[in-house]
């Protein structure tokens, strides 16, 4: 059986690369919030690999910057999506009777909404900043993965080795834990990439019209917005950020489609 964690180009190489877009500001050549207006528009040199833009800050230095804050919104709030969406989902598939349904109901009428919807709401509320993009992305992807998970288990617990587990004298929490939630993680993951690569589109679409991070961060789509009066005459301000949007969200559809197709030769 072909192992496709085995594979580096579907595994290693999009956590390689999302790796490199999150920790990378931790190797830039220059510092990000430096302005010299007498280094405008310098072409990519040794100091300046991707050049400078209109206020003299180095290019690249800067799309380091906003991977760690772009990619770093993302990933904080995924992580927490996950540990809590899977406690939450697997206890939430246990209920039965008119509980369960009041569960369900409540958990479609909240996720019929976008996750834009979320970062419209909070942004309106609290005013745009890291912390008010983290709890939105959270909360926004925490409702879904609840859902998921909890359908996930409710199928679980039907099957065959459940009942032959719990005919066995299996306690309940060895059930879910050991039997139970290694079968619905697959899922829970494929969904946490496909959605943080949608969020990546999301933010930095925010950002682009200003609803950004506050003035003081440097992000992704602040500095595709930035260029927009220089792209037809110094294109590399556009290009270079926009790259890297695209290769981050890239790599993630990557890293889902991998655990997708290894859930189906394990299936």
């Amino acid at each position: 059986m072909k192992d496709v964690g085995r594979n580096p180009l579907g595994t290693v190489l999009p956590a390689a690369i999302i790796l490199i877009c999150m920790m990378g500001f931790l190797f830039s050549p220059n510092d990000p919030f430096h302005v010299d207006m007498s280094m405008r528009f310098l072409p990519p040199t040794m100091q300046f690999p991707f050049g400078t833009d209109h206020m003299g800050r180095c290019i690249l230095s800067r799309i380091l910057e906003g991977g760690k804050i772009t990619l770093g919104i993302v990933l904080i709030g995924a992580s927490i999506v996950f540990v809590l969406g899977m406690i939450m989902g697997i206890l939430f598939g246990q209920i039965k009777s008119g509980k369960g349904f009041l569960l369900d109901s409540v958990l479609n009428a909240v996720t019929a909404l976008p996750p834009i919807a979320y970062l419209i709401v909070f942004i309106g509320a609290w005013g745009n900043g890291v912390f008010t993009m983290i709890f939105a992305v959270t909360i926004s992807l925490l409702l879904r993965l609840i859902k998921l998970v909890k359908s996930e288990t409710e199928i679980e617990l039907t099957k065959a080795y459940v009942l032959s587990a719990v005919a066995a004298g299996v306690s309940k929490p060895k059930l879910l834990l050991f039997h139970v939630a290694p079968n619905v993680t697959q899922d829970a993951l494929h969904y946490i990439c496909l959605s943080c690569a949608d969020l990546i589109m999301v933010i930095t679409g925010f950002s682009f019209i200003g609803l950004g991070l506050g003035d003081n961060v440097i992000d992704w789509g602040m500095m595709v917005s930035e260029s927009r009066n220089f792209v037809l005459t110094y294109p590399g301000i556009m290009i270079y950020p926009v790259a890297f949007i695209l290769l981050s969200t890239f790599s993630l559809n990557l890293l889902a489609r991998e655990i997708e197709k290894r859930g189906e030769i394990h299936a």
